[in-house]
């Protein structure tokens, strides 16, 4: 029962943590005006579907001796979502 209630507090974690960073994500990425570039749009998409499934095979994968290189791939996948419309405003020109 342990196992189980380590995975889900780890899911709950992972999912509220990349949630929120997905959702910020959004919102610079509406903020620059990047929502009206056809060509980013896969990208947007593809980040967003990313952080949506992250958080089950980070929980999934996160326990015992992984669970330090889990942290740090959460870690990874927040900074990346949270650079990217920065990044993508500079490169397109907005």
């Amino acid at each position: 029962m342990g196992a189980l209630a380590g995975f889900l507090i780890r899911l709950v974690g992972y999912a509220l943590v990349l949630g929120i960073v997905a959702r910020i994500a959004s919102v610079l990425w509406v903020h620059y005006g990047l929502d009206g570039s056809i060509e980013l749009q896969p990208l947007h998409d593809l980040g967003v579907e990313v952080l949506v499934a992250a958080p089950l095979v980070l929980a999934a994968l996160g326990f015992g001796p992984l669970r330090q290189a889990a942290v740090f791939i959460a870690g990874f996948l927040a900074a990346a979502a949270l650079t990217a419309p920065f990044v993508c405003a500079r490169f397109a020109g907005s």
